[in-house]
């Protein structure tokens, strides 16, 4: 059976990816056995998760059109689903239900949910109206490099860049080959480590990160020799660089949706460096400050 996998359907499993209790696992598009009918029958979302010692299973289906839903889409649910065994069946539109599919789903213990695209008023209960800006590429150039030897101080533009290097009893090319490959060795991947721990030190404001970041780090260095081309042979103690750190950004586009009223949903997608595709969600519970963030691969 193909899949009936849509953008609202999966829209729907990512909120659910998000409120799912820790170690829930929620399915799009699964089967499950139909014991009446002696077969497996499609599902729009299966959730299923433990709780207290018990293990629960709900299914979850969606409809997105352009009118609210009757009651006959609710006929034909409880018709699939009776013979299912899962604990609970819950119904998701975009437009809503009438009157009588919200009755007649009650009765038939189906929970009725509406999700739509939220307006600015709906706001007025959540801390943010979150906006996403996507870090793509960064970028590093040295400024200033000095060698330190017998602790005199060398700026590396007063010596021959085609000098050879003995770096702890190995040729390693020249100063010029030397001091470029430690820094993206050593550097660079100590300075990417450092800005991870302090990223909200340093990046307070959309300022922060659209202006450029002057960085500086020290390095002592044993066994590092600079073979002069009149013979001498110079011990450099310590290295230290000056660079500039710079990064290209762009804004993600998002849509957002309220969600049972207690919840709203931010969702965006960019493009990565290999041509997928990533996709950002926030979540936000109305009257708290706390957002959760996840980012994916999975097309909406």
């Amino acid at each position: 059976m193909p899949k009936r996998t849509n953008e609202f359907q999966s829209l729907v499993k990512r909120i659910y990816e998000q409120i799912v209790p820790q170690g829930g696992t929620v399915t799009e598009s699964a089967e499950l056995w139909d014991e009446e009918a002696k077969k497996y029958r499609e599902v729009d979302i299966l959730v299923c998760h433990e709780y207290a010692g018990h293990y629960f299973r709900f299914i979850i289906e969606c409809r997105d059109r352009a009118r609210k839903e009757t009651v006959e889409w609710i006929d034909g649910l409880i018709g699939r689903t009776k013979s299912l065994k899962v604990d609970r069946v819950i119904a998701v539109s975009s437009k809503g239900f009438a009157a009588a599919a919200e009755r007649k789903a009650k009765y038939n213990n189906i929970e009725t949910i509406t999700m739509r695209e939220a307006q600015d008023r709906d706001w007025v209960n959540f801390y943010f109206r979150p906006g996403v800006l996507a870090i793509t590429e960064e970028t590093y150039a040295i400024k200033e490099v000095t060698l330190a030897a017998d602790g005199e101080a060398i700026p590396v533009e007063n010596l021959n860049l085609s000098c050879d290097v003995i770096f702890q009893g190995n040729a390693v090319g020249n100063l010029e080959n030397f001091i470029g490959s430690f820094f993206r060795e050593v550097v660079v991947p100590g300075a990417a480590t450092y800005k991870k721990e302090h990223y909200l030190e340093i990046f307070k404001t959309r300022a922060d990160i659209e202006k450029p970041l002057l960085m500086e780090s020290q390095h002592n260095l044993n066994g590092l020799f600079i073979l002069m081309k009149e013979g001498r042979r110079v011990e450099i103690r310590q290295i230290n660089y000056v660079y500039v750190e710079t990064r290209r950004h762009e804004d993600v586009p998002q849509s957002h949706y309220l969600y049972r009223n207690k919840e709203m949903l931010s969702v965006g997608q960019l493009a990565d460096g290999d041509g997928s595709q990533i996709n950002v969600s926030l979540m936000q519970k109305a009257g708290s400050p706390t957002i959760k963030i996840s980012l994916s691969n999975d097309s909406l």
